[in-house]
């Protein structure tokens, strides 16, 4: 009878800290692509759909785990990536993928700022998404953290 009588609100906490990072709704992803280390402006500009990869990157952000708060990345970004949602408001990434399989996610806006780390399979499907393209490189070396 008790369980029953907290399955609301447990529920509801359940789903309210699920939802924070989870995409579902999105319509197309834009991809800001950033320069090498050396250069200080964005290369390319891309918007994804479900016909050319957007479920690569909603993926990719669905199932990476939260890291320990404070986690905070200083090496530049391989891109940037903004979701257009139907219902809410955009959801806005940094995302760093490394030639050794490693692949982090920073949450920006409208979401707390938050380490994500991505998992084995997505890491692969960036890496390979990101292989197609000419002028994009994954991260060469590790991620650095701040201290």
């Amino acid at each position: 009878m008790r369980i029953i009588k907290w399955s609301p609100i447990l529920m509801l906490l359940f789903c309210s800290a699920c939802s924070s990072v989870v995409i579902e709704e999105a319509e197309n992803v834009r991809l800001d692509y950033w320069e090498k280390e050396d250069a200080e402006e964005l290369i390319e500009q891309e918007y994804l759909d479900e016909s050319n990869g957007l479920n690569v990157f909603a993926d990719a952000v669905n199932s990476a785990e939260e890291m320990e708060e404070g986690k905070i990345i200083t090496t530049r970004p391989v891109l940037s990536m903004e979701f257009m949602m139907e219902n809410e408001e955009n959801r806005s990434y940094h995302l760093w993928v490394t030639e050794d399989g490693e692949g982090y996610l920073q949450s920006l806006h409208p979401h707390k700022n938050a380490t994500l780390r991505m998992d084995e399979e997505s890491v692969q499907e960036v890496k390979d998404f990101i292989a197609a393209k000419d002028d994009v490189e994954v991260v060469q070396g590790e991620i650095e953290f701040e201290q």
